[in-house]
């Protein structure tokens, strides 16, 4: 099953239901995943994100995943900065395929501090970000410099960009004939593929 915006709200929803749960383990099995660990009233739960090409998701699992002996640069990160917090709000934005999740603590001078880990996933273009309180870059899984061909820099210290879309949000679309108006535009504009209703694709967010 494709994790188009429908999925990705609904999952996003889904472990908003954990909010509060405390973060006590965090690891990286693999170059292109995160596990994070949380504790809610007396139970264990299992965060996954992946950023795959292929196989992007964000979901809670029961999988026994591998916890390499050495952690790596982006995993040592993580757990500095967010063990012992709570998971606050996990949410996307419309139907954009980008869950945000919020997490709020205290630091060792018993201030609030928040977090936020932002999953985009993208195909290939899959990051997850860590973002402090300001909106700035404290890491990412992969590092991207602005070059010409891209308008963000997803570099620690960087203000974090929400990705540019063109796309219509499915909610915003009022009633039935809208809709079809929206088609009949959509048929009036080939794309690179096709033409006619399914060029609606390039005006709808994918779902």
């Amino acid at each position: 099953m494709a994790f188009d915006g429908i999925t990705c709200k609904a999952v996003a929803n889904e472990i908003n239901n954990l909010s509060g749960a405390l973060v006590d383990k965090i690891y990286q099995p693999t170059k292109n995943s995160v596990v994070i660990g949380l504790y809610n009233h007396g139970k264990n739960y299992v965060l996954n994100c992946v950023i795959d090409a292929n196989n992007y998701r964000v979901n809670l699992t029961k999988s026994a995943r591998p916890n390499p002996q050495v952690a790596p640069n982006f995993c040592m990160v993580l757990r500095k900065h967010l063990t012992r917090l709570r998971l606050k709000n996990v949410y996307t934005m419309d139907l954009e395929r980008v869950v945000f999740i919020e997490f709020e603590g205290f630091n060792e001078f018993d201030e609030i501090i928040n977090m936020k880990l932002i999953v985009e996933l993208m195909g290939r273009h899959s990051n997850i970000i860590l973002v402090d309180e300001t909106g700035l870059i404290v890491d990412s899984l992969r590092h991207i410099k602005d070059s010409g061909n891209t308008y963000r820099n997803i570099l620690p210290h960087c203000k974090y960009v929400f990705p540019a879309t063109d796309k219509l949000n499915f909610y915003d679309i009022k009633d039935a004939s809208e809709f079809e108006a929206l088609v009949g535009e959509a048929a009036q504009v080939p794309t690179k593929v096709n033409r006619g209703r399914e060029g609606l694709c390039s005006k709808l967010r994918d779902y």
